[in-house]
């Protein structure tokens, strides 16, 4: 188009943005007079311009040549119907919306824009005129039901149930399909569950049910564990979440000879004889979770636990004796764990056990809550280590310098140290220095780690590290430009509860070459929240809580 058409037109764009729709009107003319082919845009302006003028036929008349030149566009489509609209022609403005459905392609960006205009007319003409009303077929009626099925088993086991009450030709078609029952999940019941509701789901699995996640469980229902251990022999899963006799426990598992996972969680809490008689009878279990209460007993390990892989250790909340856990017979019973999670709450435990360097297959290690006297003693296996709250660590530094020269961090990739005390600089050094840098992840909460972690990053030694949490750390704006100059491929950054940290800092987190996707900012009372939605504005997903106590912060003009 002639560069002075260009000028005219954006002309009566002005004129238009300032309601001199008849000087508007009159370059939009000159413009289109002049174009053998008029620009489509020009056509929508003047067509704009005509139904602020309320001239609708004439409006209508451009709206229509719009689709006639461009057919594949949303513009004209959308123009007509609105015009349409305002005429009082809703059902023909349905029709040109559904016309436009029909012709513009699905890659075209702006096809949700029609859709939603379409899908909004409709429900509005459908409330006046039932009729228009988009007809809903029965999908077990419609589809193939090989197809159905498909779909069907993509359901929740919540929403199979609430379908059994569609109809009858619903329900008997869902209960001749064992494989919708194969995992029985109560997770989401609110109300004690039936013997007799838990009994037709494992007969509508043809006895091929897999997987069972069990809670409100009464005294009446414990019988219902061991019918689901008799009946389903390729049981393979079982998770409790209330409580149940551990005398059907105990009996179930000794049933349910295919059993590879078996997790008690919190309300469900089981005695350290318990568990060790649960891992004994459980000759094929392979991942074993506990809550455990406390009685000061030792743990007697039993019977072969050699295909135990996971093992999962938590002392219940109320916990007051001691768990006394006598690691070396496990680590002995069970040599091929590849995840240990420990977790002892009460201060009267003994010591955790520090040399983990018999398990050669372990992975994974969490320790919380627990005293041990130094950093333990590990495997070269060993890629995630996590130590949380571990109050007796530091106090023997001699066993420390043993231990680090034996241990090999070259597989560390996760890395957690939190409300850990008295761990010295060296020892940090070794765990972050020694990967080769191939650290993923790094969380060091309510961890003093600004002296040193400074000099890590600038070594490059968090060059891989694509989620570090620094909640609590004393990070300031200087510290948080050197994250973002010298970590490339950081991704989620928590520093959530430092008082250094200001916009300026925000900035030059969400600027960092690659860019950012997560920042927690909780409870960060220097950080405004301007700040906050500057970073939003620039794609980031933003944690953030409004400090209790505001205090004066750095401000920074983000531009």
């Amino acid at each position: 188009m002639d560069p002075s058409y260009n000028r005219e037109q954006k002309r009566g764009q002005d004129c238009y943005r300032a309601k001199k729709y008849q000087e508007a009107l009159r370059c939009f003319d000159a413009v289109i007079a002049g174009c053998e082919d008029p620009p489509l845009s020009t056509l929508d302006n003047r067509a704009a311009t005509y139904t602020k003028l309320e001239e609708f036929p004439k409006a209508l008349a451009d709206g229509r040549h719009m689709i006639q030149v461009a057919k594949a566009e949303v513009t004209g489509y959308l123009r007509t119907g609105q015009i349409l609209q305002l005429m009082g022609k809703d059902k023909t403005a349905l029709g040109i919306y559904e016309y436009g459905l029909k012709n513009v392609p699905r890659t075209n960006e702006n096809l949700k824009l029609l859709e939603g205009m379409h899908e909004k007319l409709l429900r509005k003409c459908s409330a006046m005129d039932p009729s228009l009303a988009p007809r809903i077929k029965d999908p077990l009626k419609s589809l193939p039901m090989e197809l159905a099925q498909m779909v069907l088993q993509n359901l929740s086991f919540r929403t199979i149930v609430s379908l059994l009450r569609v109809s009858k030709l619903w329900k008997a078609t869902l209960e001749s399909i064992p494989a919708l029952w194969r995992h029985l999940d109560l997770s989401q019941t609110r109300k004690n569950v039936r013997f007799s509701a838990i009994k037709a789901c494992v007969i509508r699995s043809a006895g091929t049910l897999t997987h069972a996640t069990l809670s409100h469980f009464d005294s009446v229902n414990s019988d219902a564990l061991t019918y689901i251990a008799l009946r389903c022999k390729r049981l393979e899963y079982l998770e409790l979440r209330a409580g149940i006799s551990n005398e059907s426990l105990l009996k179930a598992a000794s049933i349910a000879s295919s059993l590879r996972t078996l997790i008690l969680l919190s309300g469900h809490e089981v005695s350290l004889d318990t568990v060790t008689q649960l891992l004994a009878r459980s000759k094929s279990l392979e991942h074993a979770e506990f809550y455990i209460r406390t009685r000061g007993h030792a743990a007697k390990w039993e019977g072969d636990l050699s295909k135990l892989r996971v093992l999962k250790l938590h002392a219940a909340r109320d916990s007051q004796g001691s768990l006394r856990l006598e690691l070396d017979d496990l680590f002995t019973k069970a040599p091929h764990l590849h995840t240990l999670s420990l977790q002892t709450r009460t201060t009267t435990s003994p010591r955790i056990e520090s040399d983990y360097s018999s398990l050669t297959s372990l992975r994974s290690l969490a320790l919380t809550d627990v005293d041990i006297a130094t950093f333990p003693c590990l495997p070269p296996s060993l890629q995630s280590l996590s130590l949380t709250n571990a109050w007796g660590i530091g106090s023997r530094s001699d066993l420390a310098d043993a231990y680090m020269e034996r241990n090999d961090f070259s597989a560390l990739t996760s890395l957690t140290l939190s409300a850990v005390r008295f761990v010295r600089r060296v020892v940090l050094a070794r765990l972050i220095c020694s990967g080769k840098d191939k650290l993923q992840k790094l969380d060091l909460r309510d961890f003093d780690a600004s002296p040193g972690i400074t000099e890590f990053i600038n070594e490059g030694h968090l060059a891989e590290v694509t989620d570090l949490r620094l909640s609590n750390a004393d990070v300031s704006d200087e510290l948080a430009a050197l994250v973002a100059s010298n970590c490339p491929k950081l991704k989620a950054f928590d520093v959530s509860y430092n008082m250094k940290l200001t916009g300026v800092g925000v900035k030059a987190l969400v600027l960092k070459e690659g860019g950012i996707q997560k920042l927690n900012l909780d409870h960060c009372v220097g950080v405004g929240c301007d700040a906050v939605e500057y970073a939003r504005g620039k794609g980031v997903a933003v944690q953030f809580t409004f400090p209790d106590v505001v205090k004066s912060g750095k401000r920074v003009r983000l531009v």
